[in-house]
């Protein structure tokens, strides 16, 4: 599969496996980021075996300390991992105006560092780069790697599916100087994760940097054929040549240029469309596959409220970068039956939350601020009132009887027959041996002023996407909506929800019927009565009240850890 692919992407004979007295080889890995480690560890060990060579009585761990290593400032976050974990140092280089790293930078940063007692050895380009799908300039880059014998890697994951078609193929002028290569079908060619094709110039060299050969492992078919635990990190591999092979057959190389051209050809057109409105968007790199990076002519503080909103409304979803410290929105056509349409709908989404931006009061916005600041505060005194009536005697106790309970409301005397009184401007909590006759309410009389608040107040919680808010701006951190999410309020409102519901099917069904006292008890642990058994008297629905002052979670359990205690 590594030859075919290879082929049809044009990669120069020495990479491919069975090129004629030819050292190259293919593997697939499980992600780019491996490919980047794992070619930064062949150049090590390259590199620090011509050290020992030369200075055998220096110690290694000295020689590995002078070791530098170069990548653009564009390049994938990966490649300062791997040498994290390699334990090497890397030099971030500057990019042209077009976000391409060129030969001169190179150059100049290899000489400053070798002045410094530096050893440069591994240098790692990208081809389309992540933040905006630029290119470095390998013309230039190679042949600085070959003068000074550094170790070229081209990572491609995402535009080296494109050099199927030909006429892209001038974008990786200068791969003929690379020592390896890779591109991830799995990101713009229709195979599923994982799948991460790596080729090297010379497999020897890749192989000796990661032998690792005990006894157990070792068998007597090495040199039968290749042993692909020493072409990477790990000892189990997947067969992951098969999808592959799959998509290839089923799409052929016509049918995957195709959808390739189709998607550079979509990009384009949205690029047209954002031209077109000059006063509004601007295109800030340029549109060569099938990524967009654009923003609105405004502050990167509105380009970020712009994506917020856009990544909120459900209708779009795009992802953020930074170009020269300036934040840029990334809309990439990923979709395989992508048509103009498409394209059309998610400009005129982008354009219209973008005006509704520009205007000088956006007054959707400000009145949802407001609201949503309202609703915040109102919920903290909410909270503070509670906590000082949880904080203050409202329960007296009668040293020669037992716990009295009472409920919210007023309580008539047990048994009796009373008008209902209207619940409209009072909290519902009904007791039982206090209830009283509710029929004749209507369930919307069940709504006090106090539930409705405190169910408006919540509708933060509902207006918030906390996840949605977390994939496009994780650093994006309100306390007030983390307590809005809070386990215990979320229990509270529950338990509130419940007791309602109850109420409203009583009254649909009949009155309450008067129940007998409660004999003296606590509601711990779901006993009612003092020998935890519960009076009920012959009737359809009870509901039981609680102490004045006592603890949230005794409410709660009383209406969901004990259902067996209420009549439903």
């Amino acid at each position: 599969m590594l030859q075919w692919f290879g082929e049809m992407i044009g990669l120069p004979v020495a990479f491919l496996p069975f090129a004629e007295n030819g050292t190259g080889g293919g593997v697939i890995q499980s992600s780019a980021s491996e490919c980047n480690f794992v070619a930064l560890l062949a150049a090590r060990f390259e590199i620090m075996k011509e050290l020992r060579q030369r200075f055998p009585f220096v110690e290694e761990g000295l020689l590995m300390s002078k070791l530098i290593a170069y990548c653009s400032k564009e390049a994938h976050s990966s490649v300062e991992k791997a040498a994290m974990i390699a334990m090497i140092k890397l030099r971030i280089l500057e990019t042209d105006s077009s976000f391409r790293l060129r030969g001169e930078t190179l150059q100049t940063a290899i000489i400053e560092d070798r002045n410094l007692g530096l050893i440069p050895f591994f240098v790692s380009t990208t081809l389309g780069t992540t933040s905006c799908c630029s290119f470095d300039v390998l013309s230039e880059v190679g042949p600085v790697c070959t003068h000074n014998g550094l170790w070229l890697h081209v990572d491609a994951a995402y535009a080296g599916s494109a050099m199927i078609c030909p006429e892209f193929r001038y974008l990786m002028a200068g791969i003929e100087h690379a020592m390896s290569f890779n591109t991830n079908p799995n990101k713009w060619m229709l195979v599923n994760f994982d799948c991460s094709t790596m080729w090297v110039k010379d497999q020897f060299k890749l192989t000796q940097a990661l032998v690792v050969d005990p006894l157990y492992l070792q068998h007597s078919w090495t040199d039968k054929a290749i042993d692909y635990r020493h072409w990477g990190i790990p000892l189990s591999r997947r067969f992951r040549s098969l999808k592959l092979w799959f998509v290839i057959r089923s799409y052929g190389v016509e049918g995957l240029q195709h959808y390739i051209r189709e998607h550079v050809r979509l990009a384009k057109l949205f690029e047209c469309l954002l031209l077109a409105d000059e006063q509004l968007f601007e295109v800030v790199a340029e549109v060569l596959m099938g990524l967009v990076c654009f923003r609105m002519k405004a502050s990167d503080e509105l380009n970020q409220l712009l994506l917020t909103k856009l990544n909120s409304s459900g209708r779009i979803h795009m992802v953020p970068a930074s170009l020269n410290d300036r934040f840029v929105i990334r809309f990439c056509v990923c979709y395989e039956n992508s048509t103009e349409r498409d394209i059309h709908i998610a400009y005129e989404i982008i354009k219209q939350t973008a005006i509704s931006l520009r205007e000088p009061i956006p007054e959707p916005i400000a009145e949802n601020y407001e609201l949503e600041m309202e609703e915040a505060e109102q919920y903290d005194q909410m909270m503070q009132d509670k906590q000082k009536n949880r904080n203050s005697p409202n329960v007296e106790l009668n040293k020669n009887s037992s716990l009295r309970r009472q409920s919210i409301g007023s309580t008539p005397p047990l048994h009796s027959q009373q008008q209902p009184q209207n619940l409209g401007n009072s909290p519902l909590a009904v007791g039982i041996g206090n209830e009283q006759t509710l029929s004749g309410h209507s369930p919307s009389s069940l709504t006090s002023s106090t539930g409705s608040d405190r169910r408006r107040l919540h509708t933060l919680a509902e207006k918030r996407s906390f996840l949605v808010r977390m994939v496009s701006d994780p650093k994006c951190y309100n306390p007030k909506i983390v307590r809005h999410l809070n386990m215990r309020a979320h229990n509270q409102t529950s338990a509130e929800l419940f007791r309602d519901r109850t109420l409203r099917q009583a009254i649909q069904q009949g009155s309450f019927q008067q129940r007998s006292s409660l004999g003296a008890g606590t509601s711990h642990g779901g006993r009612i009565g003092g020998a935890g058994k519960a009076p009920f008297s012959s009737g359809k629905y009870a509901c039981m009240s609680i102490d004045q002052g006592s603890d949230e979670d005794d409410y709660s359990s009383l209406y969901f850890q004990n259902d067996q205690n209420i009549g439903i």
